[in-house]
């Protein structure tokens, strides 16, 4: 259970489990599974998950004169009653958060790319806040277990017209859920959990070449994995790299 005065503005993440929320010893809200809320310098928050259970969180926090200008802009609703908002697109919402966090281990200052991505959490809980449409329960349950699975696996071979026919829907209606939920087509969603699978690699094996990097996350040769890395990254495998070295030392 956390408990705090939190000190920067930030956006708090369940992406699985059961959790309370309590805000200035006031109400307990409760949920299950995706949900993000708001919290605010000054303020005190108590939460967690039930005892003996755990649950997935993610956070990322900031300060500065921007924060006060998305709350004004009404993308950042400090005072927002329930404060919990339904997260409709959870694996969206997840891999831009681990991207952000990616970007904010280089030891340079923040990239722009970060704040940009801060500012497309905040657009994206503000339209969850306003209502998108969302599957069927039975449908919601296949496609984030399936999308649980790829994260979790993401070098497997994963042939999509099975699922699909698991799901006993046509593949182009299966690409269609997939996307409204991923928030990209599943080929692409394969790439990018692969390049996670790469940074992942790249922060824990060090001495590793990029050509066996490129080979274990299963994405083709070198030139093409490096390209895919840059345009996702905007740096190469080994700039990343070398910033890694140079922020450890």
């Amino acid at each position: 259970m956390h408990r705090g005065k939190a000190i920067f503005y930030g956006i708090q993440y369940n992406h699985s489990g059961r959790f309370t929320l309590q805000i200035d010893h006031g109400a307990t809200y409760s949920a299950e599974g995706p949900h993000a809320f708001f919290t605010t310098p000054g303020h005190y928050y108590e939460y967690g998950s039930p005892p003996g259970e755990t649950r997935s969180h993610n956070f990322i926090c900031s300060e500065g004169p921007r924060c006060q200008y998305y709350i004004e802009s009404g993308l950042m609703d400090t005072t927002r009653d329930p404060p919990l908002i339904p997260v409709k697109e959870p694996e969206k919402f997840l891999t831009t958060m681990t991207e952000i966090l990616t970007l904010m281990r280089q030891p340079e200052l923040i990239p722009p790319r970060a704040v940009l991505l801060f500012e497309d959490l905040l657009l994206q809980l503000y339209e969850f806040d306003a209502g998108t449409p969302h599957l069927p329960i039975r449908q919601e349950h296949f496609f984030n277990t399936l999308l649980t699975k790829i994260r979790n696996a993401p070098t497997e071979e994963w042939d999509f017209q099975a699922q699909a026919e698991l799901c006993c829907i046509t593949e182009i209606h299966f690409r269609r859920l997939f996307k409204l939920l991923a928030g990209l087509p599943p080929q692409q969603f394969l790439i990018q959990q692969r390049l996670q699978f790469a940074v992942r690699l790249l922060l824990e094996k060090p001495l590793m070449p990029i050509s066996a990097v490129a080979e274990m996350s299963r994405i083709g040769n070198v030139y093409y994995f490096s390209r895919l890395f840059k345009t996702r990254y905007h740096v190469s495998p080994r700039e990343f790299r070398r910033s890694l070295a140079g922020y450890r030392h």
